[in-house]
């Protein structure tokens, strides 16, 4: 079982309660949803991704297409998870994220500190 334990005041479902949810969060991972099912779902007449195509137009061999496509995924996919993430830790080094439970939410484990 998952459960928050701090959110941002104003911006979540249920605040202060075990089961408080942050709509930014369910925002951002639909953001990172979205562009992964357009570069993973948008096809060309020969059924090839836009990076694909765009991994055929700067190599020669197959492979290298094959290779430099791979990568691209990678690393689009790590900026992209990043631009998710990063808002989450600015927020919580701010100390923006401050509502809490105000009831146990693991019962015999204490709750984390602020």
């Amino acid at each position: 079982m998952f459960y928050y334990g701090y959110v941002i005041e104003g911006l979540a479902f249920w605040p202060g309660t075990k089961h408080q949810y942050p709509w930014y969060d369910a925002i951002a991972m639909g953001v990172q949803m979205m562009v992964f099912t357009y570069l993973l779902g948008r096809t060309d007449h020969n059924g090839r991704t836009v990076v694909e195509v765009w991994a055929d137009a700067k190599t020669k061999s197959r492979l290298h297409a094959a290779l430099l496509s791979i990568m691209a995924f990678i690393v689009i996919g790590h900026a992209v998870y990043l631009s998710v993430f990063a808002p989450h830790l600015v927020t919580k080094l701010m100390g923006l994220v401050t509502v809490g439970p105000t009831e146990q939410l693991f019962p015999g484990i204490p709750n984390q500190p602020l």
